[in-house]
């Protein structure tokens, strides 16, 4: 079983786990087996009923909530999110209220749990629980939500209060089995702040990640791939945050080094791109990204600053 979560901004903290067998170290910014060298978790959508993630949610709900909107529309909403990604077959199915108010990695059920009990640890406004098999077909994912911390489920911001939506955005993207990144604007970024909802709206670097997750037919064969290698006086770069930006501008999509210094940055739509490399020196920090490191071991590079190609 592996946790990732959702930090305040403050506190910059966080572990990470899981997803889809990947054919190459480096791939994308998945969430992969401890110890496997870039085999990433996924769920097997074909054997699960119509091809969809099945979920449940708790109807213990603390009193750490407040708003316009019903806890159940605004996660049936962070969930759309994901399934409106044109180029991904990730598609879930809610199967109900249950009574448990607390997770369980062993039963095979997909909890949300508003008033749990447990300590997520200080910081922490959410945790995604992840459990899969050695060839890493996920087979229970819980997420849990701090009930010490005060959630706004309205439609608008409310700067008072950590916005249920756009936390519950960002910690499905670790359902679906997708790693915290390095780009600050998109909803896998791992912190957050009171009245922010920009993790609501996912960011193409997201969409990307679904989509290599789960491709729609045609999606590989329409799309394209920048690769390479970091080096510095020679030496490989484990954990660059390597970014493609359109020519014009506009991030597209990222990926962090393998310990040999090698990336892929796939699902590209065709353009012209530059390409930069920076260390993850803050706000995002390699300890942001746990889940890829105890993938592949070594220690993170530092002592660079950020270059261009």
């Amino acid at each position: 079983m592996s946790r990732t979560c959702l930090v305040l901004v403050a506190a910059l903290a966080g572990a990470i786990a899981g997803l889809l067998p990947a054919t190459r170290a480096g791939a994308y910014a998945f969430l992969y087996v401890p110890s496997s060298q870039g085999v990433a978790r996924r769920w097997n959508l074909d054997a699960l009923p119509d091809g969809r993630v099945p979920w449940v949610l708790s109807n213990n709900v603390g009193g750490n909530l407040s708003g316009d909107r019903a806890p159940l529309d605004v996660l049936s909403s962070a969930f759309a999110s994901w399934e409106d990604i044109a180029s991904s077959k990730i598609r879930f199915a809610f199967q109900g209220v249950v009574g448990t108010r607390e997770r369980n990695s062993g039963d095979g059920v997909n909890l949300l749990a508003l008033g749990a009990k447990e300590n997520l640890g200080t910081g922490v406004l959410a945790a995604t629980f992840l459990t899969s098999d050695a060839a890493g077909t996920l087979t229970d994912v819980d997420i849990v939500f701090a009930s010490s911390v005060a959630f706004s489920t309205s439609t608008a911001a409310d700067p008072a209060s950590y916005d249920l939506e756009a936390i519950a955005t960002h910690e499905i993207g670790h359902f679906v089995g997708l790693e915290h990144t390095g780009l600050a604007r998109a909803t896998m970024v791992p912190y957050t702040d009171r009245g922010e909802i920009q993790q609501r709206t996912l960011h193409s670097d997201d969409e990307i990640g679904a989509a290599l997750l789960y491709p729609e037919d045609g999606f590989l064969a329409r799309s394209g791939s920048l690769s390479g290698q970091i080096t510095v006086a020679g030496v490989p770069v484990f954990l660059s945050n390597v970014v493609a930006a359109n020519v014009n501008g506009p991030i597209v999509a990222s990926a962090f080094s393998a310990p040999d210094g090698s990336y892929h940055i796939d699902g590209l739509p065709p353009d012209v791109y530059v390409v930069y490399a920076e260390p993850l020196d803050g706000p995002i920090a390699p300890s942001n990204v746990g889940g890829f490191r105890a993938a592949f071991g070594g220690n993170p590079t530092t002592g660079y600053g950020t270059f261009f190609h």
